[in-house]
């Protein structure tokens, strides 16, 4: 598999990323052309609603009364009907429309005539008959009174049907099919939708017809909850890819730390063996037994190299319970001067030559914790600036206590820490390249990620002061034992 994350991850996961885009744009594109026929067909349910509408209160006025009258010029039929008449007019087709009341019924009288002979039209002698009387310029004002009528009953169906579109209205000469009002035809070209034109009214001489320059608003509206859960799904997308990608690369971080670690902790481990198997090869080879104090001298480096392998067997220990959330307490009152004394003294007793200095508090200083993996932390701290503070390091650990906290400081003159690595010293495995070479001065980068975590579980808090030629300060905060 190694093979394949390497070379194949990071492309794959580039090629699903665009694959997944691209699926959510031909989705969307695919629902705005189904949304936007959609909306077409409401209107054109609008437009055949405002028909009937017209229809009956053109018809409305001597015929309130006749039910059967105003539900046939309402039902199907009559708009078919009615829009075969609209369309005549391309056959110079003459046609005559008369309603009256008599008695008990409403009489309509359509009459349609076809010239048989070249026909021109002459405007001056057109005539049409209007029932009433009505003059054909009598009848244009009425065309005039019925366009704001239309108007009106267009955008009571349109709210109706929750359509929010701008339209405009096109009024055509019934005969020739030229524009009356201010619009042009180019208008109605490049418009997103176009209804039939209708007469609206059949005793009407223009025919009218309803236009939308633009349905995007109307359909991007409909496909708001779309959008938007298309928006969140490639939002999630992406932030899963990013996860990802961030997750390989910290794999593939650890792993080299994980390298690294098994090769300085192999050193680590084969360094105190080897000087504690010198040590008794000497004991033995020079018969140190005739020799109580070159004897007693071996025997303490022994004690020394077996104290440090317990040390480093302690990390892996600790390693594996920070893994599982295994990592107990066993908690008592512990005396924090005491067992910096314990540490300092061990810790001087290793490295005669180099100048550790205690400073303890004038207060005692008592907490309720784990002696033994407290110990383990000043060691760690201790040991620490002795191993990468230099042959001349000067290592100063101070101890004072606040009515809240127990303050501990463990300083340095070494080379110091850059401050881009402050908040990443602490990370498992982590370790400073830049002042000293690592093959030289051997580590497992366990020990400041110990430290946090057992100081953190103690409830207190660690922070580092340094920078480059300024030595290194760590200041670990914890909280004063409370009587309750």
């Amino acid at each position: 598999m190694k093979w394949f994350s390497k070379k194949y991850a990071y492309p794959l996961v580039v090629v699903a990323m665009i694959v997944s885009v691209l699926l959510q744009v031909v989705w969307l594109r695919q629902l705005y052309s189904s949304q936007q026929v959609q909306v077409k067909r409401d209107l054109d349910q609008v437009v055949t609603n405002v028909v009937k509408s017209s229809n009956y209160l053109s018809m409305l006025p001597g015929n309130e009364g006749n039910e059967n009258f105003l539900s046939f010029f309402q039902s199907p039929e009559w708009i078919q009907f009615k829009e075969a008449y609209s369309r005549m007019r391309g056959h110079k087709v003459m046609s005559r429309f008369e309603s009256d009341v008599k008695g008990d019924s409403s009489i309509v009288d359509i009459s349609i005539r076809i010239p048989n002979k070249t026909y021109e039209r002459k405007p001056h002698k057109v005539q049409r008959v209007f029932e009433h009387g009505e003059t054909m310029e009598e009848q244009l004002h009425l065309d005039s009174v019925e366009y704001y009528r239309l108007d009106s009953l267009v955008r009571q169906e349109l709210l109706k049907n929750r359509i929010n579109v701008k339209y405009f209205i096109i009024k055509y000469d019934w005969e020739t099919g030229v524009i009356m009002n201010k619009h042009t035809a180019a208008e109605v070209k490049n418009a997103d939708y176009r209804s039939e034109s209708y007469s609206y009214n059949i005793r009407l001489y223009n025919n009218f017809q309803l236009v939308v320059p633009s349905l995007e608003r109307v359909v991007f509206y409909r496909m708001r909850y779309y959008l938007l859960s298309s928006f969140f799904m490639l939002l999630l997308t992406g932030a899963a890819f990013y996860f990802v990608f961030r997750l390989m690369k910290h794999q593939n971080i650890y792993a080299q730390a994980r390298i690294a670690f098994t090769s300085n902790m192999t050193h680590e481990l084969k360094t105190p063996v080897a000087v504690m198997e010198a040590a008794l090869d000497a004991i033995t080879r020079y018969q140190l037994t005739n020799d109580p104090e070159k004897l007693l001298q071996y025997i303490n480096i022994s004690k020394t190299e077996l104290h440090r392998l317990n040390m480093m067997i302690e990390k892996v220990l600790n390693l594996d319970e920070a893994d599982s959330g295994e990592t107990k307490l066993r908690s008592e009152l512990y005396d924090v001067q005491q067992g910096l004394e314990q540490v300092v003294r061990s810790m001087q007793l290793q490295h005669t030559s180099a100048g550790i200095h205690y400073h303890p508090s004038a207060e005692p200083c008592f907490l309720d914790g784990d002696p033994v993996h407290l110990t383990n932390v000043f060691y760690n701290l201790i040991d620490n600036a002795l191993k990468y503070g230099g042959k001349d390091v000067q290592v100063n650990i101070t101890c004072h206590c606040t009515a809240d906290n127990i303050v501990i400081s463990v300083k340095d003159n070494g080379p110091g820490i850059a401050k881009i690595y402050h908040a990443r010293i602490f990370e498992r495995f982590f370790r400073v390249q830049d002042n000293v070479d690592v093959h030289n001065v051997k580590g497992s980068g366990l020990g400041l990620n110990y430290v946090k975590q057992i100081v953190e579980k103690h409830g207190g808090k660690i922070r580092v002061v340094s920078d480059l030629g300024k030595g290194t300060e760590f200041i670990i905060e914890l909280p004063v034992y409370n009587e309750v």
